[in-house]
């Protein structure tokens, strides 16, 4: 079973990989994910920048794939992390390539589902590997943990701009809220989510992509709504704040001090 959840890891993400290329070239429909995000923009979409961070990801997810693989080869003494991840990467790559299908081809609802499948599956990862017991070597934080903290930071905050971008689309009229004032409550409450991960879960580096996107977001509207703007600075410099007291609280733990020891043993 663990031969086969390796070998099928490293195809799907491959595949992935290969689907997300295709949809920024122009061959899907004849358009991008840019072109149809442009179309659905929200006061709570980042500035384009902002999403240089899949780079990061595939990147980050490629090295996963690597290390999850490597007793395939060579004898290893620690991979039992690939039963407990399971399936749920699999589905995951899955969910991502449907979720391209469906934006590109604007079925910006069914997009919807798939990418709340992606962040479940991203998160059921998540728990099933206890990451939030920072007591693990280097090398499984590196290419375990933090490829799918970072992963699913990212995701929760791509699930709400695709739902803020689908009730674009349907041009839902916010209960007569004005759009200004819902950005600042998902602001609020994302900051809230991103604070109580930090503090419950010990995952700081879901917080700070979290931070990463409020700041594009307050870039976005820079020019604008610069309510927007202020109130999305302010609650990334709490987080990057709240991140750093909590790594230092936990300083026993910290990563970092994880790799300082284990440079210092060799």
């Amino acid at each position: 079973m663990k031969k086969i959840l390796q070998i099928g890891n490293g195809v799907a993400l491959i595949a992935t990989i290969i689907m997300n290329y295709l949809s920024n070239t122009g061959l899907m429909n004849d358009t991008t994910i840019g072109e149809i995000s442009g179309g659905l923009r929200t006061l709570f979409t980042p500035a384009a920048y902002a999403f240089s961070i899949w780079g990061i990801i595939y990147l980050m997810l490629l090295s996963f794939a690597i290390y999850q693989g490597r007793s395939l080869f060579v004898k290893v003494r620690y991979d039992d992390f690939v039963l407990r991840v399971g399936w749920w990467f699999m589905l995951s790559c899955i969910a991502n390539s449907f979720w391209v299908v469906s934006w590109i081809y604007g079925y910006t609802g069914l997009s919807c589902f798939f990418i709340f499948l992606l962040l479940f599956s991203l998160l059921k990862i998540v728990w099933n590997n206890r990451m939030e017991l920072w007591d693990a070597p280097i090398s499984v934080i590196a290419f375990l943990w933090w490829p799918f903290v970072i992963y699913s930071g990212w995701v929760t905050v791509a699930s709400i701009v695709n739902v803020a971008a689908y009730l674009v689309k349907i041009n839902w009229d916010g209960f007569g809220i004005s759009p200004v004032i819902w950005t600042l409550i998902m602001i609020v409450i994302a900051t809230l989510i991103n604070i109580i991960i930090t503090w419950k879960r010990n995952m700081r580096e879901f917080a700070l992509v979290g931070a990463w996107a409020l700041i594009a977001i307050g870039v976005a509207n820079f020019s604008s709504e610069i309510l927007i703007a202020y109130t999305a600075f302010a609650a990334a410099g709490i987080l990057i704040i709240s991140s750093g007291i909590h790594s230092s609280k936990n300083k026993d733990t910290n990563p970092f001090t994880k790799f300082l020891e284990f440079k210092k043993g060799k």
